[in-house]
């Protein structure tokens, strides 16, 4: 079970994400997903039609983090420091989920990566 309100207090910290588990996205509102493993051109296409400039969208959700090897999981890094992607800017109350299978997954999330991360379950 999320915890919807920990979740909430993220908007508009810079360089913070949520982690929670897969399944319990759904119960986010206005919201893009992502999955982990798209390429830099479907995520640079995601970002410049779904993403930047859109304020009315709440959450930008990055699913299956856990499953990166730690190089592939860097540019997420960069995502939630800089809250861009190639010079497009995350709108400032966008807060950035990112979803593991469990508990034991959190492991799995790069070191540099878990230093912004917040555990909402």
């Amino acid at each position: 079970m999320i915890n919807k309100e920990l979740i909430e207090l993220q908007k508009g910290c810079r360089a913070t994400c949520v982690v929670i588990p897969n399944e319990d996205y759904k119960e986010l509102d206005s919201k893009i997903i992502v999955n982990a493993d798209s390429n830099d051109s479907e995520l640079l296409t995601t970002f410049k039609e779904n993403i930047s400039n859109k304020e009315e969208t709440n959450y930008l959700i990055i699913t299956g983090i856990d499953k990166l090897n730690d190089n592939l999981q860097d540019k997420y890094y960069q995502i939630v420091k800089d809250r861009e992607f190639n010079g497009y800017k995350l709108p400032e109350n966008m807060i950035i989920v990112l979803t593991v299978k469990d508990r034991e997954s959190l492991k799995r999330i790069s070191q540099e990566l878990y230093h912004f991360c917040v555990v909402a379950f």
